[in-house]
Order: C-alpha cells, then sequence, then structure tokens
C-alpha cells in the first residue's frame, strides 16, 4: 500500500523563509537548483575571423521553469591559439537567442605572449555568466569565439581534430 502526503508549504525551522510546492508536486524556493542542463561537444571549429564566429555543435536548447529565475552559464572550452608570431589570445561568448551577452570590450580574454618565434598553445578557456530568465520560453543557448590576431597566420581552435570536448552548462536557480 502507497502511501502520499500532501503539503501547501513546509517552512526552516530556524526562521521565516519558506519553500512552495507548485501543483506539479515541485519544491521551490529561493537559491534552490530548480534544473541544471550539461552540454557536451567535441565539434572541431576553426575562428580564423576578426568578427565572432559560431563554435560549432555548441548550440542547444534550454526551456527555464520559472520566468523569475536566475540562470547561470558556464562553459569550458578546449582552445588551441595559434599564431607565427611572438603572441596570440583570444575570447569565447555566449549568445542566447541570437544576442551576444558577454561580448568582451576586446579580443584577448586569454592571451600568450612569448619573447620570439611562433604560438601554439593550448589551453582550457572557462567563462561564467548569469542572467534572468525572463520567461519561460525556449532559449537557444550557444558560443562565438574569435582570435586577438589573425594576421602572420593568426587563429584559434576549438576541440582541435575533434580530439578534446568541450561543455556548456546552465543551472536555473530559483529566486
Amino acid at each position: 500500500m502507497a502511501s502520499e502526503l500532501h503539503v501547501d508549504a513546509i517552512k526552516h525551522s530556524g526562521g521565516t523563509s519558506a519553500l512552495t510546492i507548485d501543483s506539479s508536486g515541485n519544491v521551490h524556493g529561493a537559491g534552490l537548483i530548480v534544473q541544471t542542463s550539461f552540454h557536451s561537444f567535441n565539434t572541431a571549429t576553426t575562428l580564423n575571423s576578426n568578427s565572432d564566429l559560431d563554435i560549432g555543435g555548441s548550440s542547444h536548447t534550454f526551456t527555464p521553469k520559472f520566468a523569475s529565475s536566475l540562470l547561470l552559464l558556464s562553459c569550458s572550452v578546449s582552445v588551441q591559439q595559434t599564431r607565427s608570431n611572438t603572441f596570440q589570445g583570444g575570447t569565447i561568448n555566449f549568445v542566447v537567442d541570437s544576442s551576444n551577452i558577454t561580448h568582451a570590450s576586446d579580443d584577448y580574454e586569454h592571451y600568450l605572449s612569448a619573447s620570439s618565434g611562433s604560438i601554439n598553445n593550448y589551453i582550457r578557456f572557462y567563462k561564467e555568466v548569469s542572467m534572468s530568465a525572463s520567461n519561460t520560453n525556449a532559449k537557444t543557448v550557444k558560443l562565438t569565439g574569435r582570435p586577438y590576431h589573425t594576421g602572420d597566420s593568426g587563429y584559434l581552435v576549438v576541440n582541435e581534430s575533434s580530439n578534446f570536448t568541450s561543455s556548456i552548462k546552465i543551472q536555473e536557480i530559483a529566486q
């Protein structure tokens, strides 16, 4: 025989903050993680333009459950920096529904300078941002990027030869 417990609210015993249970039986309250999405991809993408280019395989859809939620977006991206000169860098950006929400004011959130010779450096790029969910519509989230320099054979490669895996994580936090 199965038992069911029906409650309208759960109160913290030491204070006045309350968790609530909606009509679907979901418990929520400020600060709770409502849902987490994890998207990984290993598509090799060469970034060789002074403008942002889409990073292949990074696009996916996320649908918030509550319009009032905070969305925490983080990415971990494998990047190869290459240039036949003594410095190179680049930037990776979050784009949500065609709007670049993290456009850097310069093109080198990561950067390497050497005293002589060519640059060929592999790094793991990490970025974290937050935004309001603002509605419960499905959102298309993807990454774009660009190198600091394209002259002297300068470019960035994400997931070089598909040997590496990058990821995007989205957490919805109740407010």
